[in-house]
């Protein structure tokens, strides 16, 4: 059922009353999940696992990419060029990324299928509100598993894991989330959808000859890399985790190719709607082991921090 603003126009300000006739078209426009501008559900979305609080203007709960279309379709128009908008999968962030005095869009609630597993090639296919522990139980009769570890990992979202670029533990092993992303296929502003996957030069000049919006991303990521590489390696500090901006320097990849999802992966949703994904998963170790080195003060353990990971 979609809810409908209770609140007079008369009553609202300027700012409020633009999100309802946001909110009005969005609903004429045929979305087909729910509409939440209760304060209930504005509420429970104000917070995420930061110290932050921020009261949403309502939530939005789309129930597939065709909903993601018609969001993004309406909030690209001059119209509604003001209204903020903000993804949200499990709200486990630390730092209130999810958090917006906008619109929030859920997509954990509908959009949470495992759609596709493909035990020989190692690969899945997923919605971004699947929950990592919902995948991993999934691939466990398949001896296989999903790498990047999170201490949140039984409620974050594989589109919140793509946005922050998640790693956690048993990373220095098996890396982060980017590492395991092999296509993700999103929604742009105004509408349009965009899958990505690395492409060799043939495949990007066929990209960047496309006359819409598609086309116009790879012409522009292709210029930045191609014209700021010396800039781009000078200013960004050799992270093995992008934590500083969009990950510019590694639209190239090592073997030549060219890959839009090093700046999708950490844009913490601020590029695209994460729609669906498809991710390299990995043999279940056959046998692990803890071992425990004890230390007199903090400053021994972290002298001794290099050659541990050697």
């Amino acid at each position: 059922m979609i809810a409908r603003l209770d609140t007079s126009e008369a009553s609202l300000g300027p700012a409020a009353a633009r999100y309802r006739a946001f909110l009005e078209a969005l609903r004429e426009a045929g979305f087909a999940g729910e509409i939440a501008p209760d304060y209930a559900n504005r509420t429970v979305l104000a917070t995420d696992n930061s110290i932050y609080q921020r009261l949403p203007q309502a939530v939005l709960y789309p129930r597939d990419v065709t909903d993601l279309e018609r969001l993004a379709h309406l909030a690209g128009q001059d119209a509604f060029a003001d209204i903020v908008l903000a993804p949200r999968g499990g709200g486990t962030g630390t730092n209130g990324q999810s958090l917006t005095d906008g619109l929030v869009v859920d997509v954990s609630r509908h959009m949470n299928a495992i759609l596709e597993i493909d035990v020989e090639a190692r690969r899945v296919r997923v919605q971004a509100g699947v929950v990592k522990d919902q995948l991993n139980a999934a691939l466990r009769p398949h001896g296989l598993f999903f790498a990047p570890e999170l201490s949140t990992s039984n409620r974050a979202t594989i589109g919140g894991m793509i946005a922050t670029d998640a790693s956690g533990q048993g990373s220095c092993e098996y890396g982060k989330t980017r590492d395991h992303v092999l296509e993700l296929d999103s929604v742009l502003l105004g509408g349009e959808r965009l899958v990505t996957r690395p492409v060799d030069e043939a495949e990007l000049d066929a990209l960047c000859a496309r006359d819409d919006a598609v086309g116009r991303v790879h012409r522009e990521a292709r210029e930045i890399i191609d014209t700021q590489r010396e800039r781009i390696r000078a200013t960004f500090p050799p992270l093995n985790r992008c934590l500083t901006g969009y990950d510019l320097a590694h639209l190239r990849t090592a073997d030549g190719r060219f890959d839009l999802n090093s700046v999708l992966c950490g844009a913490e949703g601020s590029l695209a709607f994460t729609s669906e994904a498809v991710l390299n998963v990995l043999p279940i170790p056959r046998h692990s082991t803890l071992v425990n080195v004890r230390y007199a003060g903090f400053m021994d353990a972290l002298r001794d921090a290099e050659a541990l990971m050697a």
